[in-house]
This record gives structure tokens, sequence and C-alpha cells, in this order.
């Protein structure tokens, strides 16, 4: 199976968590602007537990999804340092595997800000057409994520 990014301000991402788009939201995000800067803070936490920020450098799309982890105590926040990058994700189905049927890729950009809900399953981010860096903010678990092998057709992702 073959899925394509698509941008993520053409998805409806409500199912999997929050979208915010930093540049342009003018009723989640507050925006400042003076002579010398500009200025945007979403209104509301961005996750709601205190977090840990985090930094990954994935490697580059077109690739092929083997796993996927999951996150029950925390929300996950990922934004972009300043390169493009594709991230997939899929709603939780209980004690299923992420299956493939599920998966669904978005590429973000800088201003681009996606907070996964607890329990949407979803990979590293990987850059487009080389590796990529990005952040992410969440709660730091008991012990390290449990990626689990997708279930079904391999999943191929283009952009």
């Amino acid at each position: 199976m073959i899925i394509r990014a698509v941008e993520i301000k053409e998805f409806d991402f409500a199912e999997y968590g929050i979208y915010y788009n930093m540049l342009e939201d003018r009723q989640n995000v507050m925006h400042c602007q003076t002579d010398v800067f500009e200025d945007h803070m979403t209104c509301r936490p961005l996750i709601d537990t205190p977090a840990h920020l985090g930094f990954t450098t994935g490697q580059s799309a077109p690739y092929t999804i083997q796993s996927m982890e999951k996150h029950d105590h925390t929300e996950e926040a990922l934004f972009s340092m300043s390169e493009p990058f594709i991230v997939c994700f899929a709603k939780s189905r209980g004690a299923l595997p992420p299956q493939a049927e599920d998966v669904r890729a978005v590429i973000l950009r800088q201003g681009d800000v996606i907070v996964l809900a607890r329990n949407i399953w979803h990979d590293a981010g990987h850059g487009m057409g080389k590796a990529a860096s990005y952040y992410y903010l969440a709660s730091r678990g008991m012990g390290p994520a449990e990626w689990i092998r997708i279930d079904g057709d391999p999943v191929s992702v283009v952009f």
C-alpha cells in the first residue's frame, strides 16, 4: 500500500489531536507584532501535563513504515525546526497493534504544530528527500516507548 503525505493544512486532524497554524490561527493562537518582532503563542498550554523537550532527526522520505508507538500517559506535540518533515499516525483500536489501513501521513512546515492525543499511534518524522530535525514536547514515561510492528500490508510513504 502506498500513501501520499498531504499538507497538514489540508487534513482534518481533529480525530487525532489538535493542529495549530501558529501564523494564521486567530482562534487558538494569540499574535503580537511590533517594529522589531512578531510573536505567536497558543492560547492554552500546548500539552496537558508538565513536559520534556525532545529533539529528533529523522531519515529521508520516501520510506516504508514498519512500526509505531503510542503513549497513554501524555499528549505529544511535534513541530519543525526549519525543514519540513512528514509524520505518520493512526487511530488506536484498543489492544490491537497499529493497522496499515489506518495510517495517515501529513507534512509539517515551520509554523505548523500538531498535538497528538493520548493513544494515537505515530512514527518518527522523516525529512522530504533528505534527513530533517524537529522538536517534540511530551511527558517522559516510566521507560522507553515500545515500538509495535504495523499489522497488514507494508505502508510506503511518498510526498
